[in-house]
């Protein structure tokens, strides 16, 4: 589906999809071309714009925007943080929103995807299409934190409010003037209408109806048809919804056309929304808006036959009467004539129950929880076999013709069929779901994409693939499956599998095949280095195995001579030769950090001031290595952050992120564009243990202590790397995206008290914490410290240690 926009005196088309929309905006900002590759002069010039107002780029960013993704860390080095924990009326709150006022680009930049500078922003435009994706994600959820979603579907000064318009109208004027459209009273008076006097309905209106596959998970797709199944070609139809919220209730009505593919515009309402298609007179049955969950509606004559379902679990009522009789209904008949013949020798039918088995065409293997579906006697019905592909205790009619069918699009795919006979009792019909081989071909702006890697998700499985020469790629599926077609790590487009078409066409834009170019060249490079470290392993494994062998041959021969003490061998007269020990050599610029699933921490080499190494032992003996970084070395300081005599040294905990092994690991983040990412040795093992131990979770961060060793300002505590601030855990794990406060209903207590309790095994004597807004702490056994009700501060580590 394509969307044409009347954009500077000129109309063009843009596909109706994520890439799409970030066109359009683009071009709408810039005059870019983002359907030409990225690195096409016309988008390096675009990409390096300036205007008069001080918006930069391909998308014509503020410093508010770049601020609140970490890039820019505004003029005046304040940060969110800061301004969260000052007070409501204070002085730095004001200055810190007058900072983003002129987007004069004078602080400094956090170096965040390598973009230390305006000038490396300006220069990049790969970089600017990767931070407008995550703009777009921040969007959304800003759209959700303040229900603003529950008005998708309503009508305002003529526009429809879609879920992209609401992103493209953010992007204008901020949240706070998407508010003031909306009519929520608490935004009452922002502005509408940005610097260029362009108002936020224009942008609603241009950029609505586009599928931002990205923003969430919930989406409705409807196709129509008549009553033969033909696709209706701009049909036009009353999307109808109606919802009870905490902003916004009532009905909705929008009237919209379908594509030339009988395809409407892709529907997003808030979940538990209830929708109903209205045309010629007639309603559809209702589709419940599920929450992130693709939904597939098939409407003929405006009768569902497809409804409130995933893309992969498509459910069909009886399908309508035809005039022209099935294959199954000529079977029915045919039994029934020869039945009725011999009606007087003939005893009276009887039902029989059997079982059914779906297996794999080619290697006969059973397909665990399939979903397929049994006619009968001109009744449809779902079935789900289980985990060993069996389907038990169905029940027909003996003489009956049963018809086995998966799902296909539109109208179910017939895989075989079988009459029911006495000699079914109690046994199992093992049925073959056929493979299917096909072609795929991809295509851009109506050319064949020669040579190039995508990737196909299939079972669980990502399986790379190259186009040939022609743009094609050969496969074999089994039929009715649901594949995703994509580049290396996300999927794309999902289809399904039909036995009735020999090609299936994918069509891709150009960043598309531009990500699985660079891909490749990645991945080039990552193979080569790997390639070069298993040589280098190997040549390291000979000379450590020709240097066992003659130690060996030594060892043997001092026997005759020497005594062997406490595992040391030593020369006439007592002096050491070798020492054997697991330890680092004493000359080793290495600090490791052997850290035990019981609390207990050996440190190995502590007089390094190289490297830091960090190594987890878990409970059934698995050895996790977290990673290896270099000490910065800083100066130590008292409260206050007066330099004192000496120097700590300190990890950046961003070097050690994230690690994932089976069921432990971690991914560790920073939020609000934070700079603080640093703590000493001691401290950031008690937070590895404390993470490997708890199984896996997302612990998001606002930090430590600044790279020389100070404590940020207003806070004092965060020095020489001893204290650190985590977000509260969530429920449901809310806390990975949004902030958890105490006093808040998605605060997980017990999981917090776990929290604390696994970060006191591991050394913290130090713990505030704030019962909502009360001179309280919220967790037994921490203490109370103003402004943290919204984070927890943990400090003072002084865990089981061992010098070895």
């Amino acid at each position: 589906m394509k969307k044409t926009i009347n954009f500077k005196k000129s109309s063009k088309s843009f596909e109706t999809n994520l890439a799409g929309f970030i066109e359009a905006v683009s071009f709408k900002e810039s005059s870019s071309n983002l359907q030409l590759p990225l690195n096409h002069p016309v988008n390096i010039e675009s990409a390096s714009i300036i205007n008069e107002s001080g918006f930069m780029g391909l998308f014509q960013w503020g410093e508010e925007a770049l601020y609140d993704l970490g890039y820019y860390l505004g003029d005046q080095g304040i940060s969110y943080a800061d301004i969260k924990n000052a007070d409501k009326n204070s002085s730095l709150r004001t200055n810190w929103q007058k900072q983003f006022n002129s987007n004069n680009w004078v602080g400094k930049w956090s170096g965040k995807r390598n973009i230390s500078s305006k000038k490396d922003f300006l220069k990049s435009p790969e970089t600017q299409y990767e931070i407008i994706k995550e703009w777009i994600k921040y969007l959304c959820n800003q759209l959700r934190n303040n229900n603003f979603n529950e008005h998708f579907g309503r009508t305002i000064q003529g526009v429809e409010i879609t879920e992209s318009g609401a992103i493209a109208g953010m992007h204008l004027v901020g949240i706070g003037g998407l508010g003031a459209f909306l009519g929520i009273p608490k935004f009452k008076g922002q502005k509408q209408i940005d610097g260029n006097k362009t108002h936020i309905k224009k942008y609603i209106e241009d950029f609505g109806g586009f599928d931002l596959e990205q923003c969430c998970n919930r989406k409705i797709y409807i196709g129509l048809k008549d009553v033969d199944k033909n696709i209706l070609k701009n049909k036009e139809v009353v999307v109808v919804s109606n919802y009870i919220g905490k902003s916004f209730s009532g009905e909705t009505k929008i009237k919209v056309k379908s594509d030339e593919n009988g395809n409407l515009p892709v529907i997003v309402r808030h979940p538990n929304t209830e929708i109903k298609i209205v045309a010629d007179g007639k309603e559809s049955n209702i589709i419940i808006q599920k929450a992130n969950e693709k939904q597939k509606a098939t409407l003929s004559d405006f009768k569902v036959t497809s409804h409130s379902a995933s893309l992969e679990t498509d459910s069909t009522p009886q399908p309508r009467p035809q005039v022209n009789k099935t294959p199954q209904e000529v079977r029915n008949e045919q039994g029934q004539s020869s039945t009725s013949q011999e009606a007087n020798v003939t005893p009276a039918s009887k039902d029989v129950n059997f079982n059914i088995e779906i297996v794999e065409g080619d290697s006969g293997k059973a397909i665990s929880n399939m979903n397929f579906f049994l006619t009968y006697k001109g009744n449809i019905k779902k079935h789900t076999a289980d985990s060993r592909g069996i389907k038990q205790g169905i029940n027909a009619e003996e003489g009956q013709d049963i018809e086995v069918s998966v799902e296909g699009d539109g109208q179910k795919q017939v895989i075989h069929h079988f009459q029911v006979s006495a000699a079914l009792k109690n046994k199992t019909v093992k049925v073959k779901l056929p493979v299917h081989s096909f072609n795929i071909s991809v295509t851009q702006d109506d050319k064949i994409v020669p040579n190039t890697l995508f990737s196909l998700f299939y079972r669980g499985r990502e399986i790379p693939k190259r186009t040939n020469n022609r743009g094609v790629i050969n496969v074999r599926m089994l039929t009715g499956f649901v594949f995703g077609f994509g580049i290396k790590g996300k999927s794309l487009v999902l289809s399904r599998v039909e036995k009735s078409s020999s090609t299936t066409p994918f069509t891709v834009n150009g960043s598309a095949v531009q990500a699985s170019k660079l891909y490749e060249v990645a991945d080039a490079k990552r193979k080569q280095a790997e390639d070069l470290k298993k040589q280098q392993q190997q040549k390291e494994a000979q000379e450590k195995k020709a240097k066992e062998e003659a130690e060996k041959a030594k060892t043997e021969a001092d026997k005759k001579t020497q005594t062997k003490q406490n595992n040391t061998y030593t020369e006439n007269g007592g002096k050491p030769l070798t020492t054997v020990s697991n330890q680092s050599p004493p000359t080793s610029d290495t600090t490791r950090y052997h850290i035990y699933h019981d609390g207990k921490i050996k440190r190995e080499n502590k007089a390094a001031t190289g490297f830091a190494e960090f190594i987890y032992y878990d409970q059934n003996g698995k050895t996790h290595n977290l990673g290896k970084s270099k000490f910065v070395k800083a100066p130590m300081r008292k409260a206050g952050n007066e330099v004192i005599s000496g120097s700590c040294y300190l990890i950046d905990f961003t070097k050690h992120g994230s690690y994932k092994s089976g069921n432990i690991g971690y991914k560790w983040f920073m939020t609000g564009g934070n700079i603080r990412f640093y703590l000493n040795g001691i401290t950031m093992s008690g937070v590895l243990g404390t993470f490997m131990s708890l199984g896996y979770e997302e612990y998001p961060s606002s930090g430590g202590s600044l790279i020389d060793g100070s404590s940020q300002a207003p806070s004092v505590t965060h020095r020489n790397g001893e204290a650190c601030d985590f977000r509260y855990i969530g429920k449901k794990n809310a806390h990975r995206t949004n902030a958890i406060w105490t006093q808040n209903n998605d605060y997980d207590e017990q999981r917090n008290i776990t929290l604390v309790r696994e970060l006191r095994k591991f050394g913290f004597t130090v713990f505030y914490t704030q019962d909502g807004y009360s001179k309280k702490p919220k967790i037994s056994g921490t203490s109370y410290a103003k402004n943290h009700y919204h984070h927890l501060h943990i400090g003072a580590c002084l865990p089981k240690i061992e010098d070895i």
